[in-house]
């Protein structure tokens, strides 16, 4: 039967942590996008969960779907929005893609210049790889930033329950609100049970720390049913005309793995030569190759236990061959290549690759929004902006106090305005004000700052926020639910008596010290 795929997103409602391993013991470090074997491992655990299954590789569907290697569940990738709402999916940028080190928009492909380098104006230029993800169109390559974070953690002490002292350790993770793209591949009878049974969405938990605050995802399918691999990832008819009859570029879009005949992993030419061959037809022949070694290294949470490491093809290396058949290119981007195929390594584009001038673009940032966050969390953020914000208000009362040095007010009426303060909202303390017996008006009026007498000045009194916070804190407020401090009358009133307690409170004892001396 024909291979189609069903294309899915995962939106990122927390951030996300996708292990890759860096060496250091106090480091985690994430993936820039979602793995297939992520994928596969959520969408068997649900289906494990629903089915109340204690073995479940006795179930034989679940033993088809996700067992057998029949279906193959891709990377997910950073999508990009354009001004119109259409999404862009993108993929691992071809290590052959490299710019001049000293002019970062000259853009060269390594694949279509010989061993002696790139030269551009007469003169050999020194390049280096553009990491990422990104997008060809038009010969423009459109790249996308993966937005991540760094968050720090203390160790815990199980027996005392409390953190361990000085023992810290760094948490990097994948911004919640970004989405990822990826595809199902397999035969259109089984995709389509699949997405009956899951339906069209789903909320899951990827990755590491699931049990904090990490990898909290929305799962959508956004086809409604099976579809063909989209052509643009084949077009052998398209090759550019710098390319020899019978060229053509395979680009590596995920790690792959290909063993030797004694089934050890390695990254060896010759070896995937063979292997492609093996797909591709025996005439086939690898003319340049620009690869990067890598190592994989899973962790089944059913087993408890690590796989053994595997040597693999970095995502992004790619090759141009020769003497490929044309109906076997097509075979190679459904089934992929090497070993793993169901987990999302080997996949492989055909033609997308070309001599034409290159030209540099960034995308904007990456799609979708924070998503919601959770009552509590919005709770403690909200909580925390307010502290922050009462604490700059206060800072400010004692300024304005410190401006009024001469003929200050007796202790008692300090004390008595302090008193009215706490017991009345800002319209009725103002009344208050208006109310008070001629003395007192004499006295508060005596007292001057050099622009206004403490009477005025406590009659005039307002509130402003806008230009006490930081641009910081407020895109802080718009992420937790658009929190806008200035409309929350209740939180007004509050600063309001804040700052006057603070602004009495710091005048008497300045009264004090004034006696005093």
């Amino acid at each position: 039967m024909q291979v189609k795929h069903l294309k899915f997103r995962i939106k990122a409602r927390a951030p996300i942590l996708i292990t890759n391993n860096t060496g250091d013991p106090n480091m985690v470090s994430t993936k820039e996008y979602i793995s297939g074997t992520t994928i596969l491992g959520a969408l068997a655990s649900l289906y494990i969960k629903k089915e109340n299954l204690t073995h479940a590789h006795t179930d034989e569907q679940f033993r088809h779907w996700f067992l057998s290697g029949k279906v193959k569940f891709s990377n997910a990738y950073i999508v990009t929005y354009d001004d119109k709402k259409q999404h862009q999916c993108n993929m691992p940028i071809p290590i052959s893609i490299q710019r001049n080190k000293e002019d970062e928009n000259a853009i060269y492909d390594l694949l279509f210049y010989d061993e002696n380098g790139v030269e551009d104006n007469n003169r050999t230029v020194t390049t280096k790889r553009i990491n990422g993800f990104g997008k060809f169109a038009g010969g423009v390559l459109y790249e996308q930033d993966v937005r991540k974070s760094l968050n720090f953690h203390h160790e815990r002490d199980n027996v005392k329950g409390t953190t361990k002292e000085g023992m810290i350790f760094n948490y990097e993770s994948v911004d919640a609100g970004q989405t990822f793209e990826g595809a199902i591949i397999g035969e259109e009878i089984v995709l389509t049970k699949i997405y009956d049974y899951y339906r069209k969405s789903f909320e899951a938990v990827f990755g590491r720390s699931r049990s904090v605050q990490y990898g909290r995802v929305r799962f959508n399918f956004i086809t409604a049913k099976p579809e063909d691999i989209p052509s643009h990832y084949y077009k052998p008819e398209n090759t550019s005309n710098d390319l020899e009859a019978g060229e053509v570029i395979l680009t590596f879009l995920s790690d792959t793995i290909i063993y030797t005949e004694h089934g050890f992993s390695t990254t060896d030419k010759k070896v995937l030569e063979n292997a492609l061959k093996d797909k591709l037809g025996d005439n086939l022949t690898i003319k340049k190759a620009c690869l990067k070694a890598g190592e994989i290294e899973n962790f089944v949470s059913v087993w408890k236990l690590r796989k053994p490491s595997e040597q693999c093809l970095s995502m992004g290396s790619c090759v141009l061959v020769t003497g490929a058949i044309d109906e076997k290119l097509k075979q190679l981007q459904e089934n992929g290549l090497g070993v793993r195929t169901h987990e999302g390594f080997g996949r492989v584009a055909v033609g997308i690759q070309n001599k034409a001038k290159i030209q540099r673009e960034k995308y904007g940032e990456p799609s979708g929004d924070i998503g919601n966050i959770p009552t509590r969390a919005n709770e403690i953020a909200t909580t925390a902006v307010k502290n922050y914000i009462r604490t700059k208000i206060e800072i400010s009362a004692i300024d304005d106090c410190t401006k009024f040095k001469n003929s200050l007010p007796t202790k008692s009426l300090i004390a008595k305005l302090e008193t009215a303060v706490k017991s009345n909202d800002p319209a009725a303390f103002k009344s208050y004000l208006n109310n008070l017996r001629k003395i007192a008006k004499d006295k508060l009026q005596k007292c001057h700052n050099g622009n206004v007498n403490l009477l005025e000045f406590l009659q005039s009194k307002k509130i402003e926020i806008d230009n006490t916070i930081e641009v910081e804190i407020k895109d802080f407020c718009k992420d937790i639910g658009n929190y806008n401090a200035a409309e929350d009358t209740v939180f007004m009133n509050s600063l309001y008596r804040s700052y006057f307690e603070v602004f009495f409170s710091f005048m008497r004892k300045a009264k004090k010290t004034e006696k005093e001396g």
